[in-house]
């Protein structure tokens, strides 16, 4: 038997991975940069795309 992915949870993990690779941007820019702000919105970015990637699959997933 095999676990079949519905297509909401395949879109929920594309968002979390994008949230965290965009996180990762933004430390990196913030390290080049010597700017706190970028580290800052890398951390938001992870925590709304990681905690909200359900909600966020639902809307930008097709009908």
């Amino acid at each position: 038997m095999t676990d079949q992915k519905t297509t909401l949870d395949i879109t929920a993990s594309r968002v979390a991975m994008s949230g965290i690779i965009a996180g990762l941007v933004f430390t990196a820019a913030g390290m080049i940069t010597r700017e706190p702000i970028f580290g800052a919105l890398g951390l938001i970015v992870i925590v709304v795309g990681v905690t909200l990637r359900k909600p966020i699959a639902k809307l930008i997933s097709p009908r």
